[in-house]
């Protein structure tokens, strides 16, 4: 997805968003009034383009999504080396409730959902030809979000009870400036996962197959996959990744090579869902982070262990992406300033279906077999004979590497993160301090104090 700056439009869908106004010498923003801003079809649109454009902020999937996925569940794979102490607490599970990172990724968590809900609420304003698609993007980001809130600051759906452990605040309206805020307590694991699994699903229909490098059924049926498998949906997690494998016949494919599939500056065509990095406009943190000063990263701040490659066959292209700076190893997926930050890749997509035929005993779509070979085959990896669950969960785990899928992959499979069970209170991040302040309905994970 083209994520550019909007208009001021894209201020009162946020409601959050302030501005300096003598400083610009423009307008009070809430002056507008989201009359006008939400009033035709053109804007609309924009206000869409407003909830990518938040989608792809530093604090979301430009990066931190990703990044935190890895260094919650570093597990003695990879080393955080760097000086920001706020990245530092997520690697040690020592997180603050003050911390900043968290509370930005809650604070534009949110932001994001508002700005699609103002779309969703006006979509009878948009274009006939157009509204099925244009509120499919909108619930598949709404979905989206909330999923990913979910998953980082609530327990997982298979600890405990989900109908009684408290998940995050669903929100289905907008909020429109400072007078229609309420105050509302946590929804339950069970009823956040009921609404993004409402959400995609309902994206998954009104979706085109392709629709430029915004999002499309396939990304939609990836991420409704990924719920279900995050849940313990095996049946439902296989139907949704066979589904998107088959919308996804003749518009995406695997590239050639493992390597191909980062550092592009262009959607490749296994770019199921990017964000789009130039040298005008995005964000790329797992760029920042992961990569070295010669490629315009900080100072390598993630450093990938030996107990990690030496998880890889001894002929693989994934190990050979890794390279070596300064006598330690780094993650070549993010090498280069200004590429893609991929969310969905098509790969996944054969993972999913794979893992759940295996744990089904069914063959929907194809054998897991040959969707694990068809995978490796690709890396110039040995294929296999046959194949069992352990190894499927280790290609995944191989494929699939720092792109943010470890601390979700361990939890769903109850594995030991950090020498702690999967489901230590410290797996999941704290209410932020600030929102815990002005909601007096809201409760704090275990663990934390306010």
């Amino acid at each position: 997805m083209k994520l550019l700056k909007y208009s001021l439009l894209l201020f009162t869908a946020g409601t959050l968003v302030t501005a300096c106004n003598k400083k610009l010498d423009l307008p009070n923003p809430q002056a507008i009034g989201n009359d006008l801003a939400l009033s035709s079809d053109a804007n609309i649109k924009q206000v869409l383009n407003g909830a990518y454009d938040a989608l792809s902020s530093g604090n979301l999937y430009g990066g931190d999504i990703q990044i935190f996925g890895d260094l919650m569940a570093a597990s003695g794979e990879l080393n955080w080396t760097g000086t920001f102490n706020t990245y530092r607490e997520v690697y040690g599970n020592s997180m603050l409730t003050t911390n900043p990172v968290i509370l930005n990724m809650w604070a534009t968590g949110y932001r994001t959902i508002n700005v699609a809900n103002n779309v969703i609420a006006n979509i009878d304003k948009v274009n006939a030809a157009d509204r099925n698609r244009v509120k499919g993007e909108a619930l598949f980001i709404r979905g989206t979000v909330l999923f990913e809130l979910t998953r980082f600051f609530a327990k997982a759906y298979n600890d405990g009870n989900a109908s009684t452990n408290p998940g995050v605040i669903v929100r289905t309206t907008p909020t429109e400036g400072y007078s229609s805020v309420d105050f509302p307590a946590r929804n339950t694991v069970a009823e956040c996962y009921t609404q993004i699994l409402a959400d995609l699903t309902e994206a998954v229909s009104l979706l085109p197959n392709k629709n430029g490098v915004f999002a499309n059924k396939v990304a939609a049926s990836t991420i409704l996959a990924r719920a279900h498998l995050q849940m313990g949906n095996f049946a439902s997690a296989r139907d949704a990744a066979n589904a998107g494998l088959t919308a996804a016949a003749g518009n995406f494919s695997l590239v050639g090579s493992y390597a191909n599939a980062f550092n592009n500056a262009a959607y490749t065509t296994e770019d199921v869902f990017a964000i789009i990095v130039t040298d005008q406009d995005g964000v790329n943190n797992c760029h920042t982070f992961y990569s070295v000063p010669p490629f315009g990263g900080r100072d390598g701040d993630i450093v990938i262990l030996n107990a990690h490659l030496n998880l890889y066959p001894l002929v693989d292209q994934r190990k050979s992406l890794f390279y070596d700076f300064a006598g330690d190893w780094r993650s070549g997926k993010w090498r280069d300033v200004f590429k893609n930050v991929k969310v969905v890749r098509l790969a996944e997509l054969y993972l999913i279906r794979a893992e759940c035929n295996q744990r089904l005993s069914t063959s929907t779509g194809d054998t897991p077999l040959n969707d694990i070979n068809r995978l490796r085959t690709r890396a110039g990896a040995p294929t296999f004979l046959a194949v069992t669950l352990a190894d499927i969960l280790l290609e995944r785990r191989l494929e699939l590497a720092h792109e943010g899928f470890r601390i979700h992959d361990a939890k769903r499979l109850g594995e030991t993160v950090n020498g702690r069970p999967a489901f230590d209170n410290r797996a999941v991040f704290p209410i932020p301090f600030r929102e815990m302040n002005t909601n007096p309905n809201l409760t704090q994970n275990p663990g934390y104090t306010n």
